[in-house]
């Protein structure tokens, strides 16, 4: 069985082609660090993604210097200052780090569109809930675009985080 995606960038310009996706080497090492079932869920989400997508430099586990600086950066969005508020990007007790940050990777470029990374939330989301299901993994996660609300409003849209171990 051949599977094969949608590739939207405007609606006059669609496009339909294999699925083939894998995360670059960056993406992977970018991961490093993070909690191994968080991981798996983004390994897998690639395979079955109809937009690909990879993981940022600052999008895996950091240290409490990189999350000050990142919250001190204008440009950044964050709320944590790695020190009072503690991100879930950083190590927690077992040296793990148990959140990661995706971006969409459209025309051989980084795109933030919400819409983007939305439907590659929905594949992270739906992913995680079948491999709970299939016993593979015993985490529970939480889309940051849903972040103060139930509903696609949040204001974290490329962040994923552990909420729950079994």
């Amino acid at each position: 069985m051949k599977f094969t995606t949608i590739t939207v960038t405007n609606l006059d310009n669609l496009r339909i082609r294999p699925m083939c996706f894998t995360f670059s080497k960056s993406s992977v090492n970018n991961m490093s660090g993070v909690h191994p079932d968080m991981i798996m869920i983004y390994m897998e989400s690639i395979k079955v993604s109809p937009i690909d997508f990879g993981v940022p430099k600052d999008g895996g586990l950091r240290l409490a210097a990189r999350q000050k600086e990142m919250l001190d950066d204008p440009d950044i969005e964050t709320k944590c200052d790695g020190y009072i508020n503690i991100s879930n990007h950083q190590a927690k007790k077992d040296g793990l780090g148990y959140a990661l940050d995706f971006y969409a990777y459209i025309n051989k470029r980084a795109s933030w569109d919400k819409i983007h990374l939305a439907i590659i939330a929905g594949v992270i989301m739906s992913t995680a809930t079948r491999l709970l299901k299939e016993g593979k993994i015993s985490i529970k996660i939480k889309w940051g675009g849903e972040f103060g609300s139930n509903s696609f409003h949040g204001w974290d849209y490329p962040h994923t985080e552990v909420v729950l171990i079994k």
